[in-house]
């Protein structure tokens, strides 16, 4: 038998053109896998991370979102730290915000190859980390220790403190401040025992771009030009009127008459006939008595007199444009309104009581929260939204001394939005850009000590002779095989 040689050539040829179609799939693949990553690189970033923190650090909330996209002048951030020490939560933010909108840009300014560079803003002392916006002229400076708040209120008991991400806020509320145009001015009144504005309240006014300035009617004779809106917080005692030496009443309406716009916040417990007269004309009056609610779903921790009220859906106003409704608001102590028909008034409420309130006549006198024969039932009114459509002059009345509480923040937060919103909708802007800092940690699971020992008890005795069980039956009837 012979054996012929094989044709080397052509098997070297097929190797040759084997290896030749290896190295071109290989080729392809690597130039498909480059094109794909820069076209992933080219995408915004919103549509190619993912965030999977559970506070949401690393996406913009719809009030963010809103005002990037409504923005129609250039925004430049400048992210003053030392390059490759970037803050990753900060960085991440401003690539969301420039994802949203092409008027925003932002870069790194490292102070140590540019010194100078922070002075030209007024931030020369500008901690590392502090972020410069700048709008054509205007500019805001947000100073690093501004970006995260420290709460320490449980330190002394439990060594430990909380830290939170407030920096969407302050970025958000800077932007809004630079690009929303002239600024508007709030004043509010003193000399009458007001509540004094919560700090919480007074940021979120000043990020809204509304300036706050005290205003003694006794000393200043008169409601200043500039006044966008008068903010009246629970006086505890009326306005002068006639006869007084300052007739602060007949400058009221007077302010009143030519457009003038207030919010007023008033307690029950305190007896401001004279301010009662003003609302009167806008067609508002108080209801006899405290509110106490029926429906266990709008009151709070069982006390039926802590209001959880409901969104009305106004037409006239747009004091709820912007206001997350899904927030509940607390009215701790609050006295209904009742809106009566008035000529040339347009009235509407804004927050209202379940069909099952009922208000107690006795008032803070009262012995017991049940209904009893005199007290009226609901619903109710407890804030109210009114314009005289002759002279264009607003009012919103809410009707409870604690609208404005730091303590009721920490728990309902929805309390500061809701004034926020009519503040801003008075002074003629629209919707808010009132923001939560996040948290940086998850929050804890609490288990409580019943849940501990059934848990203990599954995993520690329960899963292991099951275990045991299963395994040893496993053995028999493998042995009886």
């Amino acid at each position: 038998m012979k054996f012929f040689p094989k044709d080397k050539t052509a098997l070297n040829g097929r190797v040759f053109r084997s290896g030749l179609y290896s190295a071109a799939i290989t080729a392809a693949v690597l130039v498909l896998a480059v094109l794909v990553n820069l076209l992933v690189r080219a995408l915004p970033t919103k549509y190619t991370t993912f965030d999977l923190s559970e506070a949401g650090l690393y996406t913009l909330s719809d009030s963010s979102a809103q005002v990037a996209q409504g923005l129609t002048q250039d925004v430049t951030i400048y992210y003053l730290c030392e390059t490759g020490n970037e803050d990753q939560i900060i960085s991440k933010l401003l690539d969301k915000y420039a994802s949203e909108s092409s008027h925003i840009t932002w870069e790194i300014k490292d102070p140590a190859i540019y010194p100078t560079f922070a002075a030209q803003y007024g931030a020369q002392d500008a901690a590392s980390g502090s972020l410069i916006l700048v709008s054509g002229e205007q500019s805001v400076v947000l100073d690093a220790s501004d970006l995260y708040d420290y709460d320490y209120s449980d330190y002394y008991t439990t060594g430990s403190y909380r830290v939170t991400f407030s920096g969407e806020s302050k970025i958000t509320s800077a932007i809004y401040r630079l690009t929303s145009g002239e600024q508007k001015h709030a004043y509010y009144t003193t000399n009458h025992g007001e509540q004094a504005l919560t700090d919480t309240l007074t940021d979120a006014l000043e990020n809204q771009n509304l300036s706050l300035t005290a205003l003694d009617l006794l000393s200043s004779g008169s409601v200043p030009e500039d006044c966008d809106l008068l903010i009246i917080n629970v006086p505890a005692q009326d306005f002068a009127s006639a006869g007084a030496l300052v007739d602060e009443m007949s400058l009221l309406r007077s302010y009143l008459s030519a457009g003038g716009k207030v919010l007023l916040t008033t307690d029950t417990y305190y007896n401001t006939p004279n301010l009662d007269a003003v609302m009167a004309e806008f067609g508002l009056t108080r209801a006899e008595g405290l509110v106490v609610e029926g429906d266990s779903g709008h009151f709070m921790n069982g006390y039926p007199y802590y209001l959880l009220p409901d969104y009305a859906s106004p037409t006239e106003t747009t004091a709820l444009e912007g206001v997350d409704t899904s927030r509940h608001v607390l009215l701790q102590m609050a006295q209904g309104i009742t809106l009566t028909e008035t000529e040339n008034v347009t009235a509407e409420a804004l927050l209202t009581t379940s069909d099952a309130a009922y208000s107690k006549a006795a008032g803070y006198e009262m012995a017991t929260v049940e209904k009893e024969d005199g007290d009226t039932d609901g619903p109710f009114t407890l804030a109210a939204y009114a314009r005289n459509t002759a002279t264009e002059a607003e009012v919103i009345w809410i009707n409870c001394g604690n609208m404005d509480n730091e303590s009721a923040y920490q728990v309902v937060p929805g309390n500061c939005t809701f004034l926020q919103g009519c503040a801003s909708s008075l002074a003629g802007q629209v919707g808010s850009v009132l923001i939560d800092s996040k948290a940086l940690e998850a929050a804890p699971i609490s288990v409580s000590s019943a849940q501990a020992a059934v848990l203990g008890l599954v995993f520690i005795l329960i899963l292991p002779a099951a275990l045991l069980a299963a395994g040893a039956v496993v053995v028999i009837l493998r042995r009886r095989k």
